[in-house]
């Protein structure tokens, strides 16, 4: 298998051009809509109650019966770059190369005021939290952000 098999075999290029909506399930469960801001938010909500509807009319009567097991995917060995920091997955604390302690667990907001919140992913590369915005479909790292649109506050009982 080519490198380039291999690749397009575990990942997939999406044109938004021709693809206006994008559901994404990771394997743990979570969903992530992707291009409802490219339609209407009631012809979105129609067409995912009819997949739904479609869905559960395939089912057949009883409980589920368990369906080919999903190609698992495993977290990489935390941290990635012992010198970029540490995560506690559990307390979703994240201590980077300074010794710095990051609540993961609350929105953080940077200098514009725009929130950013951890999904429970780590960039593949550096082992930082990526953390997306509330506002627009941005993502960074918690470094990037730092740096980027810093400085950034907790986000504690709804203000900054």
């Amino acid at each position: 298998m080519s490198h380039d098999d291999e690749l397009f075999a575990h990942a997939r290029l999406v044109d938004f051009t021709e693809h206006l909506l994008v559901l994404l399930v990771d394997t743990e469960g979570n969903a992530e809509l992707l291009g409802e801001d490219t339609m209407c938010p009631i012809r979105t909500a129609a067409l995912l109650r009819v997949i739904a509807a479609d869905l559960l009319a395939s089912h057949p009567l009883g409980p589920c019966a368990p369906v080919a097991e999903a190609p698992t995917w495993s977290r990489p060995a935390e941290p990635l770059l012992p010198y970029a920091g540490s995560l506690d997955r559990d307390r979703s604390l994240w201590t980077d190369g300074t010794g710095h302690v990051w609540d993961l667990s609350v929105p953080w907001a940077d200098a514009n005021g725009d929130t950013w919140r951890w999904h429970g992913v780590l960039d593949q590369v550096s082992g930082a939290p990526i953390l997306r915005c509330d506002q627009w479909k941005g993502a960074h790292t918690l470094d990037v952000l730092r740096e980027g649109r810093g400085p950034i506050r907790p986000v504690v009982g709804g203000a900054a």
